[in-house]
């Protein structure tokens, strides 16, 4: 059902030392996005008070549910919790994912209303093996599993509401770290499908982490939320990771993070930009790794009416799902403030053949711009689409989601021409960068071609895990779960992949994106002999850095 592969040792990967930070110059005229708690996005619960006991799950609901009357309601709101083991909690998990695609558990539940600070438990001893030495850490032998840990501010792990057996160093052995993840190899985002593999060609590729390397375990979900859920239960139960990284998608990931929140199992890097991954205060175990969508489409609103003019016509198409939601609302608040007058929105079924019915609809429109809220499929679909419509010539704005040039523009140049991106790494086209010429490396290495498929965006994401697992190893006790949590919420990174400007760090409550800049660009087609295209920067990169919060936080 899932599939194994060890990693090996390489090359020391090149750092990059570029931390410039270029000023905010495109938010809206209120101020920066902040986040705040939609409906969809938590379980309901008690409005406060003591914790109560755990007890079996009482209710069962879809991830996606209707629209909200308004977007930024606010509700008081706790996390159902289930009382389920490691040993014993598998029956109940698998009714469910037959029959929803995501889950809701009881609220959550212990007498112990102890809080110890990060300086109290981080762990008294240090790690054994230095990178690329020998031997194992001791992390996790000091952490007082009967205390809630708080390991960033307002962000605290309930140690007591974890599974009987959970522990520290679980998934951890002398010289590996067990790492899993779920992701479309079959369906509408197949594309993306060659993240795992382009994640084990890094883990192979690079140094040890104190002795230690990467091995990972992917599973195929056809970008199915019970699939998803069904393979990250099944991993949990069978493989004991130490973390999960690179699941994609938003209504995957809404799939399974009540599942992996209640098994205490570190959910970091996820492959979606949904506003909801920067909850540190109700989900501590789970946190994103790109760009937030409304961050993004707010981006898109405020280069539309400062560079082609306010009162603009737009037309937009969106995913009729979370992700597609998030980049919606935001394009009709714009509209609202009177920055675009929004003519034409329609909704697609993330599983849809094509959108060829979809884009003649906009096209009808006459609008000036066009917005695509999409991903997988969709994209190229959209761009050749339009690119064969010769009455009607929107400048065109795609979701970052679709900025990899060999998984979603090569394969129909030069019909992405113009195309704009809200880019926040680089490509595989930077062949003179230092950083891709290694990500190259390390993937003719594991026999894969950089410049097909997302085998580079998974390089992407295997290096972002390695300066996340190494961060966490440096805190004092060495790497463990509780390290790698304390880790992303304090995060102050950069991988050799990010832009030059950009920033990545987190402050819990304060700062819960670990991604706020972007750079927009046009697409340009190859020219000839040339591989692949490649993106010409538009103006200054944008950098929010820690302005855009976390869920619930003004």
């Amino acid at each position: 059902m899932y599939y194994v592969a060890p990693a090996g040792r390489g090359q020391r990967p090149r750092e990059s030392s570029g931390t410039g930070v270029a000023p905010p110059d495109a938010r809206r005229a209120t101020g920066p996005p902040r986040h705040r708690p939609d409906p969809r996005w938590q379980a309901d619960g008690p409005a406060g008070g003591a914790r109560r006991a755990r007890s079996p799950p009482i209710a069962i609901v879809p991830t996606q549910s209707p629209r909200p009357s308004h977007r930024h309601s606010n509700p008081s709101t706790d996390r159902r919790r289930s009382t389920m083991t490691t040993t014993a909690r598998r029956p109940w998990r698998l009714v469910a994912l037959l029959s929803t695609l995501a889950v809701l558990a009881v609220a959550c539940g212990s007498d112990d209303d102890t809080t110890a600070t990060s300086d109290d438990t981080a762990g008294a001893s240090s790690s054994t093996a230095g990178d690329g030495g020998a031997g194992a850490s001791t992390a996790g032998a000091s952490v007082d599993l009967d205390a809630e840990l708080e390991v960033a501010e307002g962000t605290v792990l309930p140690l007591p509401d974890c599974p009987s057996d959970w522990d520290p160093m679980t998934g951890l052995t002398d010289d590996t770290i067990k790492l899993a993840t779920s992701l479309p190899e079959s369906g509408p985002a197949a594309a993306l499908g060659g993240i795992d593999d382009g994640m084990r060609a890094w883990f192979d590729h690079m140094e040890p982490i104190d002795g230690r390397t990467i091995e990972l375990v992917s599973a195929d979900d056809g970008y199915d939320p019970a699939r998803t859920l069904s393979n990250v239960d099944e991993i949990i139960a069978t493989e004991d990771p130490f973390a999960l990284a690179g699941v994609v998608g938003t209504p995957p990931n809404l799939a399974i993070r009540d599942l992996t929140d209640d098994e205490c199992v570190p959910q970091v890097l996820n492959g979606s930009g949904f506003p909801a991954w920067g909850d540190p205060a109700e989900y501590p175990w789970t946190i994103g790794a790109i760009l937030s969508y409304s961050t993004e489409a707010i981006l898109w609103c405020n280069y539309i009416a400062e560079e082609i003019g306010v009162g603009t016509t737009v037309a937009g198409l969106f995913l009729d799902n979370d992700f597609g939601i998030a980049y919606r609302d935001e394009i009709e608040a714009c509209a609202d403030e009177g920055k675009i007058d929004l003519v034409e929105a329609v909704s697609v079924d993330p599983t849809a053949p094509d959108v060829s019915d979809e884009i003649t609809t906009l096209a009808g429109s006459g609008a000036e711009v066009v917005v695509l809220g999409t991903s997988g499929a969709s994209c190229p679909q959209s761009m050749a689409a339009l690119a064969a419509l010769t009455t009607f010539n929107p400048t065109i704005f795609m979701s970052y989601t679709c900025q990899s040039i060999p998984t979603y523009f090569k394969p129909i140049d030069p019909a992405g021409e113009g195309v704009i991106i809200a880019t926040t790494s680089k490509e595989a086209g930077d062949a003179d960068d230092p950083a891709v010429q290694e990500a190259i490396t390390a993937l003719e290495a594991a026999g894969l071609d950089p410049f097909a498929g997302s085998y580079f965006s998974g390089v992407q994401y295997g290096k972002a895990v390695e300066v996340l697992f190494r961060q966490a190893a440096a805190y004092e006790g060495g790497l463990d779960r509780v390290n790698l949590m304390r880790a992303a919420w304090n995060a102050d990174t950069l991988s050799p992949f990010d832009l030059e400007g950009a920033t990545r760090k987190t402050d819990g409550v304060n700062d819960a994106y670990l991604v706020e800049s972007a750079q927009f660009a046009r697409y340009v087609p190859p020219a000839a002999g040339e591989e692949l295209g490649r993106y010409e920067p538009i103006g200054d990169l944008v950098n929010l850095e820690g302005e855009t919060g976390s869920v619930g936080q003004d």
